[in-house]
């Protein structure tokens, strides 16, 4: 089988945990006997190919008024340009043809398409490949692909956004099987008329990869005493709400402790919290070593106010025997853990005391790490793999249509 994966980025630009999952999927795949071609968008050079691990990688240069993945503010008339030309493409749709035409896949994968445009949909319906496209964000409901304003997640489209999924919807019916990293992801598409003509509908979590810059040690079975490492692990964003973990932690008097925070973040944003929230029990790391810090710390935390597809970190801390206290907020509460219940509620913040004192008692718990280990082995890259080469073999089923424009 011959698959055609389609991503904005791939390896080694990346800004996000679509491009890691892109690139597992890709090389799992090959792994396991698969034929895999990447197509995907760059800011630079010129259009190239590459190989990675068995793959082929197709880097398009793309063709549009400013590229996205660079810094810099522009107006909201610039925006709008963009995003028009982006729905079409042209352009890309003309190298995407190319390529299609070239590789005659079996299966057109694709998921994130910024920069690529949807347009891919209408070239493989017109080649007769079968399409999968995974909603790994919400890139097709919402121009920021957050589904986020105002300091909090939006409950439905606004009218705006509604305006520019228009198009996408309408495309998206020539989508063949959709895949969501989450129930809640794929859901949420499926309610706002995304998919309309899909042959199967399916959750498949992303994976992860064993952290390769610290070996995980076997942890202390019982936590001891003094302040719990709390920390903190990803993107410094609003979205992720670290304000509100902040004013929690400073109001309390009940639980000692010190708190991390591992990853970059604007400038000033960053500023702006160690200003207002000045505490010497916290510390802002900047980047750091996943694997590293997940060792450090006796509890990870995940305050994220927006609707997180899935969650990659909480899976990550899983596979260090570290504990997770999350937000029930968008896939999240798929993937914690059952048996420690962990999830505090964003609508009552208070909560978030009530299960950092949960986790600290679960500490005691000498099964607690290993069980959390075994966990997470359940989102191992051979599961995810086999979940895909199962949908694609629905896919392949599609009739063969005669006569294709």
């Amino acid at each position: 089988m011959k698959i055609l994966i389609a991503n904005t980025l791939y390896h080694p630009d990346s800004v996000g945990g679509a491009e890691i999952s892109t690139r597992l999927l890709a090389e799992g795949l090959v792994k396991a006997g698969m034929e895999v071609c990447v197509v995907c968008a760059t800011g630079a050079g010129v259009d190239r190919i590459s190989r990675l691990n068995g793959v082929k990688v197709y880097h398009l240069r793309s063709v549009n008024v400013y590229w996205p993945h660079k810094p810099k503010k522009h107006s909201s008339v610039v925006k709008l340009i963009w995003h028009a030309i982006d729905l079409h493409n042209v352009i890309m749709s003309r190298k995407l043809k190319n390529i299609i035409a070239r590789e005659r896949p079996d299966i057109v994968n694709t998921s994130n398409l910024s920069c690529l445009s949807i347009d891919i949909w209408r070239v493989a319906r017109n080649a007769n490949v079968p399409i999968v496209h995974t909603a790994r964000d919400y890139y097709l409901m919402c121009p920021t692909s957050t589904m986020f304003s105002g300091a909090k997640p939006c409950e439905r489209q606004c009218g705006m956004c509604s305006l520019y999924a228009g198009p996408k919807r309408a495309a998206s019916a020539s989508v063949d099987v959709a895949v969501g990293v989450s129930r809640f992801v794929l859901q949420k598409h499926v309610d706002n008329g995304f998919f309309p003509s899909a042959m199967r509908t399916e959750v498949i979590s992303n994976c992860y990869v064993p952290l390769d810059d610290a070996v995980p040690m076997k942890r202390a079975s019982k936590y001891e005493s003094g302040p719990v490492r709390l920390g903190v692990l990803g993107r410094v964003s609003p979205e992720k709400g670290l304000e509100v973990l902040f004013e929690q932690l400073l109001a309390d008097h009940s639980l000692e402790w010190t708190l991390a925070i591992g990853g970059k973040g604007d400038a000033e944003y960053l500023g702006e919290l160690k200003e207002n929230y000045a505490d010497p029990r916290v510390e802002f790391l900047g980047q750091v070593k996943p694997g590293e810090f997940l060792e450090a710390i006796d509890i990870l935390i995940v305050p994220s106010k927006w609707n997180e597809p899935f969650g990659r970190v909480t899976v990550e801390a899983y596979s260090h025997g570290v504990p997770v206290v999350a937000a029930n907020t968008g896939g999240i509460p798929e993937v914690i853990e059952p048996g420690s219940n962990l999830l505090f509620d964003m609508e009552q913040p208070h909560t978030l005391i009530d299960k950092l004192r949960d986790a600290v008692k679960l500490l005691q718990d000498t099964s607690l790490h290993d069980r959390l280990r075994q966990y997470a082995e359940g989102f191992s890259v051979a599961a995810m793999v086999d979940a895909y080469i199962d949908v694609y073999q629905t896919a392949l089923t599609k009739p063969v249509l005669k006569n294709v424009a």
